[in-house]
């Protein structure tokens, strides 16, 4: 009898775990869901200006019949010394518990990127909530707040639409990278340069946060994605625009996909060739004192469009655009370095590469390394294949025309 007792109890006691709940439980309907959070420097001062894009529920329950007037997100914002205490302040404001286990985007503003972001992201690894997979932008000619403001187009949530955007951008013209906030703190932890992806915006930025912005076929205005920010010692020290940041790219082997025009020798009509894959590998070398970075580039595209006449049944053809595809890579990749030169930050980790194979050699150079890199002579080498022309191999125009 003792035994079937125990049991008895055992088995009780068993189903009665089944039935405890969590501790810090919280309903949905107690939670502000924050989508994306703005980070500015207060002039004058040691605070933070910290901007979160919160969901407004009723308005995207479109199945609720909620009004269309009414906004998808609402602002708050909060001053402090730290961004915890910003966090809290803003309960005298909202309604509902700040919630950021869904937050997709991270906005830190140019002023605040130029004082300097190595201590912002400690809450990131410290909170159980806040994401270490959110794209992180720096704003460029704006603030942080700004940019979380606008609405923008397509997309009901503003933040959760500016992340897919900058993937959107990083994927497919490679003028920009996305990076999160688990990369930007391992990157500061290992001693790196950064380099982060740009976001201003064009036209009035006070009517783009009016709902009747989007309530036309054109939008006046747009939040877009402008430069890469070059980093020194965690602090913004420029933009690198247009070729030379996607040279920057290229060199960091982060390129997915662009679309580069070269010219045809004899009539110099503009031809678009797809790069669909790219891979980087650089070394370095120091001989006589003076590093020396080489830089290997490799690259496959294909033939989307041709604005004169190119024959690709001829072999000599592809070939001749294989060379200029190389020279106009080369270009780009050289221009990204001497600008990264010209600001002494390593964003290209040549420092991390001579430190992980030749050891004896950094210890020796460590102490002088942003001189020595400012200096560096470069080599760069760049081999391009054009795998495909489309489905036409002779353009529908004659070389007569």
């Amino acid at each position: 009898m003792k035994g079937k007792w125990m049991i008895r109890t055992i088995i009780y006691l068993g189903l009665l775990s089944l039935l405890t709940s969590c501790l810090n439980g919280r309903e949905l309907n107690e939670l502000a869901i924050v989508t994306g959070i703005g980070i500015d420097k207060v002039p004058g001062s040691d605070e933070f200006k910290v901007t979160f894009q919160v969901v407004n529920p009723s308005a995207t329950a479109t199945s609720t019949g909620a009004s269309t007037s009414e906004s998808t997100v609402t602002i708050y914002s909060s001053r402090d010394r730290t961004i915890f205490g910003a966090l809290r302040k803003t309960s005298r404001k909202a309604s509902r518990q700040l919630f950021f286990a869904h937050t997709q985007l991270v906005v830190v503003g140019e002023e605040m990127a130029r004082s300097g972001i190595k201590d912002l992201f400690d809450i990131f690894e410290r909170s159980h909530e806040l994401r270490l997979t959110s794209s992180v932008l720096i704003t460029k000619d704006t603030d942080a707040s700004t940019i979380l403001k606008v609405l923008v187009p397509i997309e009901n949530l503003p933040a959760v639409g500016l992340a897919k955007k900058s993937r959107n951008t990083a994927g497919l013209w490679g003028e920009s990278r996305d990076v999160n906030v688990f990369e930007l703190i391992n990157t500061v932890l290992g001693g790196g340069e950064l380099s982060i992806s740009g976001v201003g915006t064009s036209g009035d930025t006070e009517e783009g946060m009016k709902k009747t912005n989007l309530e036309q076929t054109e939008v006046k205005t747009l939040v877009v994605m402008s430069g890469l920010g070059v980093f020194k010692d965690g602090k913004l020290k420029g933009w690198l625009e247009g070729s030379e940041a996607r040279g920057a790219v290229w060199a960091q082997n982060k390129l997915k996909e662009t679309s580069i025009n070269i010219f045809t020798e004899k009539d110099k009509k503009a031809i678009a060739i797809n790069i669909i894959f790219s891979k980087t590998k650089i070394k370095v070398d120091v001989q006589d004192g003076v590093p020396v970075f080489h830089v290997t580039v490799q690259e496959e595209g294909k033939v989307d469009e041709t604005q004169g006449f190119v024959d690709f049944t001829k072999r000599e053809e592809i070939v001749k655009l294989e060379n200029l595809l190389e020279e106009e890579t080369k270009a780009e990749v050289v221009d990204a370095l001497k600008a990264a030169q010209r600001m002494k930050s390593d964003i290209f980790k040549f420092g991390t590469e001579l430190k992980r194979t030749q050891p004896e050699v950094w210890s020796k150079v460590s102490g002088n390394w942003d001189t020595l890199f400012a200096s560096g002579k470069l080599d760069v080498k760049v081999e391009s294949y054009i795998l495909s022309t489309g489905m036409r191999l002779k353009p529908y125009l004659s070389n007569k025309e």
